[in-house]
């Protein structure tokens, strides 16, 4: 009865986050942690949904032309770099430490989609290219070691530094999306070394975020409005992390 839970979970968690171009690891970390997972299992395991997820939807993206390839392979490139760091550093660092970077990082999603401040500050505004070649660096960077150090696969940073850059919205989710992939996989080889999976679980739950992502991305491409869905996952991700947080009190 737990593993139909956790497969409806993974089902519905990819259809929602496929649509902003976020693979859903922000969510799958503390959900599995949650549900007896030791912390670095529950990373891996998310990563390796992150790569479905993503990967799933990236496919549409690529065949219907919405990924800037011109932003996204640089992302991938100094992301990649970033995850090898994070990956390790991960294995260093305690869990009550992961656990509370994690939930410092929820809270600013969860208020980003909330607020959505990057979007309506730079909608429709210019930048430099000097600016663009900082922030892909930089940016790539980050990603790759929050990436590492935290199983996420850095969509729900990538789509505001796009927007930062001067892409619309479903551009920007769709090139995190394609980002995502191969930020999620680099980190995934980084940590692999130490999973203990339910391999059974593990290809259910495969399926399930597969299949999630496929209606997910048809949803996104077909113009359903965002902002409602990204408010629910915004409140979400804040009473998760309030959550973590009062549980390290």
């Amino acid at each position: 009865m737990e593993n139909i839970f956790l497969i409806i979970t993974v089902f519905i968690t990819s259809v929602l986050f496929s649509m902003l171009g976020i693979g859903g690891a922000i969510f799958y970390v503390p959900f599995f942690y949650g549900t007896g997972m030791e912390l670095l299992n529950a990373i891996t395991t998310a990563l390796l949904l992150n790569i479905v997820t993503s990967g799933s939807a990236a496919t549409l993206y690529l065949r219907k032309k919405m990924v800037d390839l011109q932003a996204a392979v640089p992302l991938i490139l100094f992301a990649a770099i970033g995850t090898q760091i994070g990956g390790y550093l991960a294995r260093l660092t305690p869990v009550d430490v992961l656990l509370f970077l994690f939930s410092i990082q929820m809270i600013f999603i969860g208020a980003e989609m909330l607020f959505a401040r990057f979007e309506k500050y730079y909608k429709g505004k210019e930048i430099s290219g000097k600016k663009k070649k900082f922030l892909v660096t930089g940016g790539g960077l980050i990603i790759g070691i929050l990436s590492g150090l935290l199983g996420v696969g850095g969509g729900s940073f990538v789509v505001p530094m796009l927007i930062i850059m001067g892409y619309g919205i479903k551009c920007a989710a769709a090139t995190s999306g394609f980002v995502v992939v191969f930020a999620s996989l680099s980190a995934f080889l980084a940590h692999v070394w130490t999973w203990e999976p339910d391999i059974t679980l593990v290809l259910y739950i495969i399926v399930a975020s597969f299949l999630g992502a496929q209606v997910g991305s048809r949803l996104m491409y077909s113009r359903v409005k965002a902002d409602t869905l990204r408010k629910i996952l915004g409140v979400l991700l804040l009473i998760m992390a309030a959550r973590i947080l009062t549980g390290l009190l």
